[in-house]
């Protein structure tokens, strides 16, 4: 159970949400690590029915890892406890008790304390109405903040990312920002690889590769599977001829997968995430695929990035080459 300061913030909220957009440089920097989430409850909503509530958004497991880790790192504070360095946190959910309101309803705003910074706020006449209202739009909040807080990273990525892996990229006509330590690549026909080469601890790597599209549907599960065991056969062996990456299997042969279909950046895009292993081999790990068409080149588009970790936490280091994924763009020469 997380320890909770259960304090009161008088109208501070009315204002927060009311005040009009900053000028952005007159923003402060935000804080907090990237999966971070800071929660401002009143009392009430941290105890009891109430806090379990809350606990199944902001503390569920992470989808698509394999293993049990927490979807976010969060910290739960009571209202009067909201200032300060709590203000410049990057990433706020605030709820709020309002007998006036008439149904619940959710807000997001942007850049109010610090930049880039994003605030959640969700009000409701009753605490059964907000434990209802938490419910019903887990995923909502949960997806609200993960874009946002992948996003942020990709921000980062545009100033600092491996060159190597960009040179690399644009010779296939694209170019991507990833983590700076994945350096070292290796290049196939409309394939490529890159990798940290941690030598099998916190190893993260990135994968794109391309095929020709029919105008055909690309959210296919059978479809993905079978192009990215194909692609990953011939790409991306192990240490033995008959080792090579695969799509791990569970119950009766299917496909260890959470697939949804996306917008990201006005774009609409396959999102796939799994778990591989190798085959005839013991190393494994979660996966994370975007699948999109360029209409342009009548091609689609796959971009991954997959971890190896087995002995530590793999939430922040797929999130780092994910938020790589966003960067991808056309390469225009110059």
């Amino acid at each position: 159970m997380k320890k909770i300061f259960s304090l009161m913030l008088g109208g501070m909220l009315l204002v927060l949400f009311s005040c009009e957009k900053n000028e952005p440089t007159r923003l402060a920097e935000s804080k907090g690590q990237p999966a971070e989430l800071l929660v401002v409850a009143p009392p009430r909503m941290l105890q009891g029915e109430n806090l379990d509530t809350l606990n199944s958004v902001v503390d569920a497991d992470a989808p698509g890892l394999g293993a049990s880790e927490r979807i976010f790192r969060t910290m739960i504070i009571g209202e009067k406890g909201y200032d300060k360095v709590y203000k410049l946190m990057h990433s706020q959910l605030h709820l709020k008790i309002d007998p006036a309101q008439k149904e619940p309803s959710m807000g997001v705003a942007y850049d109010v304390h610090a930049r880039p910074q994003i605030q959640v706020m969700v009000t409701a006449a009753s605490e059964e109405e907000m434990r209802d209202f938490l419910s019903v739009n887990r995923e909502r909040i949960q997806r609200t903040f993960l874009d946002f807080q992948l996003d942020r990273y990709a921000g980062f990525l545009r100033k600092k990312y491996s060159k190597n892996t960009s040179k690399a990229l644009q010779k296939l006509g694209y170019d991507v920002r990833v983590p700076s330590d994945i350096a070292s690549t290796k290049s196939g026909k409309d394939f490529l690889w890159a990798s940290s080469n941690r030598g099998g601890e916190k190893d993260i790597n990135f994968v794109f590769y391309t095929y020709p599209w029919d105008g055909g549907n690309v959210a296919d599960t059978a479809l993905f599977v079978q192009k990215r065991d194909s692609v990953m056969k011939a790409n991306v062996p192990g240490s033995r001829p008959d080792q090579y990456m695969t799509t791990t299997r569970g119950e009766q042969g299917i496909p260890v997968l959470w697939p949804m279909l996306r917008k990201i950046d006005g774009q609409a895009q396959y999102e796939v995430r799994g778990l591989w292993e190798m085959r005839n081999g013991f190393m494994g790990g979660p996966f994370v695929s975007l699948v999109r068409v360029d209409t342009a080149a009548r091609q689609v588009v796959v971009t991954e990035g997959f971890v190896f970790s087995p002995n530590s936490s793999k939430r922040d280091l797929l999130r780092s080459v994910e938020a790589g994924l966003r960067t991808l763009k056309p390469h225009t020469k110059k």
